[in-house]
């Protein structure tokens, strides 16, 4: 195989990629949850969003302002995104391997992890960004391994900036960086270069509005540590101490790569691959050092359970290093097939959304919400619409772009925005957050996949 097919197909792969993407978007009767977040958190220029940091919300305001609120926006981000992923890691495989074709193989693999192939091809929004900026970090970090120039330093602050905006446990990648610095020459090298400090100056720069508008407040911090509790885990009643931590983490781990085991242990069998002698390098010395943190993080926050969409982007561009440890024969086959079976996969993607409505395979994304979209503007045109929570508001706001909604479950929205006495309120099951002395003017039965009840009440 010509060397410039290998790149022809990588890009035929992205491009592809994202098409369906955005096509998938359109066979959805309601917004996925993070682009219905998307929806409703890109009303506004903030600091500060829910539990997450801005960047990727200040992306989806300029999107929105190309090509308005449509699904088109939601989608072509991700979209956007998830093909640039595809790009940086076959760049940071033709860097480290220099090797086209093992680049290319490592794009490949990248489809046998599921939570990649199905939950950030499908749906997921700062977790795509994050795998882009990850695989970013360590493409500017190799470059300025071999060129230490202004510009290399100046693109790794802006990249790890970005990281640390788009998601925080960009944090643990990050940290592990830093632990393997004393360990290996070619990392020490860079810091000891005194344009490290511009760089550092930057990222504080960048990084410093959002920190100190988050920590300017303590309801903030108080409901992001919730956040975090829920997201791990974190209750450690009828659990071991430590123990616990540590099978969960394995457990984490062996989820996300079981079936890339599964297919080379196949090949391992069949005698197609061999291990070559593992050299000391930069990137093996991060790998070993991000495994270190991640089980401190573990056992030190009594984690466990970890969902495995939040360790991919760390270990994404680990597959780079994994190819540099083994030596497949019949590589070019194997690239060939591999280019195939990712181009199934996506084929197999794209149709799902609609087998599922033909099979009537319950799904969220089937039920639209043009019913309280309707009822609202029949009955409630001149009120304040505020919904339960930022999914029911984002597909609202969605079906009514020109309208500001506001949600219940919005800690982080100004007090300002809020018009008291002139708002309807819809609240889930007249659940807890229902006051006693209000009474409803207005309701919806069995609604959606869930079949909650609605109550409208007049605030």
């Amino acid at each position: 195989m010509q060397t410039y097919n290998v790149s022809k197909k990588v890009v035929i792969l992205a491009l592809l990629s994202g098409l369906a993407i955005i096509c998938i978007s359109y066979m959805k009767a309601a917004l996925e949850l993070e682009d219905a977040e998307q929806a409703f958190y890109s009303q506004w220029w903030r600091l500060t969003y829910d539990d997450q940091p801005p960047v990727y919300t200040w992306l989806q305001i300029l999107v929105n302002k190309v090509f308005g609120v449509t699904k088109l926006s939601f989608s072509f981000l991700r979209a956007l995104l998830f093909s640039s992923t595809i790009g940086s890691v076959y760049f940071f495989g033709k860097q480290y391997l220099k090797n086209k074709e093992q680049a290319a193989l490592a794009v490949i693999l990248l489809a046998l992890f599921p939570v990649f192939i199905d939950f950030t091809f499908r749906r997921l929004s700062h977790t795509s960004l994050l795998c882009l900026s990850v695989v970013l970090t360590f493409i500017f970090i190799q470059r300025l391994i071999t060129h230490k120039s202004t510009f290399n330093y100046v693109l790794l602050g802006l990249v790890i900036s970005l990281g640390i905006l788009t998601k925080y446990n960009y944090f643990l990648m990050l940290g592990a960086l830093l632990f393997a610095i004393p360990f290996n020459d070619s990392l020490k090298k860079i810091i000891l270069n005194k344009r490290i400090i511009g760089t550092i100056v930057l990222i504080v720069i960048l990084i410093f509005p959002h920190f100190y508008d988050l920590f300017s407040s303590s309801y903030f911090v108080d409901e992001l540590h919730k956040s975090v509790a829920l997201k791990t885990n974190t209750d450690i009643e009828n659990t071991l101490p430590i123990i616990s931590s540590f099978l969960a983490f394995f457990n984490s781990i062996f989820n996300l790569i079981l079936p890339l085991f599964l297919f080379f242990g196949f090949l391992f069998w069949r005698k197609k691959v061999v291990l070559k002698t593992a050299k000391s390098s930069w990137l093996k010395h991060v790998f070993i050092a991000q495994v270190i943190v991640l089980l401190v993080v573990f056992v030190s926050m009594s984690i466990v359970k970890v969902h495995t969409r939040w360790l991919l982007p760390l270990f994404i561009p680990y597959v780079v290093l994994f190819l540099s440890l083994v030596k497949v024969k019949g590589l070019t086959k194997y690239v060939n097939y591999g280019f195939g079976f990712f181009l199934f996969i996506i084929f197999g993607q794209t149709i799902r959304t609609p087998i599922e409505k033909v099979l009537k395979i319950p799904s969220s994304v089937h039920y639209s919400f043009n019913q309280i979209s309707e009822d609202l503007n029949a009955n409630f045109k001149k009120k304040q619409w505020v919904l339960p929570d930022v999914t029911y508001a984002g597909n609202i706001r969605f079906l009514n772009p020109e309208r500001e909604v506001l949600s219940l479950d919005d800690f982080t929205l100004p007090k300002s925005k809020e018009k008291k006495g002139q708002r309807v309120v819809i609240k889930i099951n007249s659940d807890s957050l229902k006051s006693r002395d209000a009474k409803e003017v207005h309701s919806i039965d069995k609604f959606g996949k869930e079949k909650k009840n609605l109550s409208f009440y007049l605030d």
